[in-house]
């Protein structure tokens, strides 16, 4: 049977993985393990300072789930580990409230998590939901559940993460499924707001509002603006080919005398 490691970001303690843990009931043997607190945004963070500690977390409707006091990333690491027995071999992430978009997904430890099974050669699939307060995330359960069976049917190409982004629709109301790229680059817009003296060990906060700056066409904002679930593959290979092509026409020669002039 396959094993299917569920993760988040949000916590646990989430309704966002307690309705994913229903799409995947009957789809293989689920372990649930997730962060025993809200660790949004940590990408690929890991913990290597200290032990990891884990325990057993009831969640959502009687599933019964481990909760980790690291990362997203932490979780897949040990599961992979075979530290809970035989490692999964898929990874489906989520479900997290707020959208993971364009740029976006180089923040979230959702994303993270699904890429780190990515990078092992472990299919990772990452759910989103454009509401950070969604009204209708339980109709999507069969949507979401189809869409896992079809990676499990038809797996994705070795190192690539499938990304879905869901509309905060009803399920009639949602337009279709489309593939789509990431997005334009995002700008934001921050104030920070202090406690206390500035000079001080007062408290801070960063408070972000998304603004994109490129045009939405076929990527994954516009498909969920418009009513659709975006799909979009990923991958973990972040060299620019572009790059090489023009670091190749640098005078490297010329480059490398002056290492040698700087030794002398």
């Amino acid at each position: 049977m396959l094993r299917i490691l569920l993760t988040n970001d949000d916590g646990i303690d989430s309704p966002g993985i307690a309705v994913l843990r229903h799409a995947l009931d009957g789809l293989g043997d689920v372990v649930a393990m997730a962060p025993d607190h809200n660790a949004s945004a940590l990408a690929r963070s890991i913990t290597v300072a200290r032990a990891l500690r884990v325990r057993r977390a009831p969640f959502g409707a009687g599933f019964d789930g481990l909760a980790v006091d690291g990362t997203p990333v932490d979780c897949v690491r040990i599961a992979l580990l075979g530290v809970l027995g035989p490692a999964p071999g898929l990874v489906v992430s989520g479900v997290n409230l707020g959208a993971n978009m364009g740029n976006d997904v180089t923040y979230s430890g959702t994303v993270g998590a699904a890429l780190e099974a990515a990078l092992h050669g472990i299919c990772g699939i990452a759910f989103s939901v454009e509401s950070r307060e969604p009204r209708h995330l339980e109709s999507t359960i069969p949507l979401m559940r189809r869409i896992v069976e079809q990676v499990i049917a038809a797996p994705l190409a070795i190192g690539t993460t499938l990304n879905v982004n869901l509309p905060d629709r009803p399920a009639d109301d949602i337009a279709g499924l489309r593939v789509t790229s990431l997005g334009g680059t995002s700008r934001y817009d921050r104030v920070l707001l202090a406690g206390g003296d500035l000079n001080a060990s007062g408290e801070h906060f960063l408070e972000a509002e998304r603004a994109p700056l490129e045009p939405w066409t076929t990527s994954d904002f516009e498909a969920v603006e418009q009513g659709f679930v975006s799909l979009t593959p990923i991958h973990y290979e972040l060299t620019s080919r572009e790059g090489l092509t023009q670091i190749a026409g640098w005078p490297l020669e010329t480059l490398a005398a002056a290492v040698t002039e700087a030794g002398s």
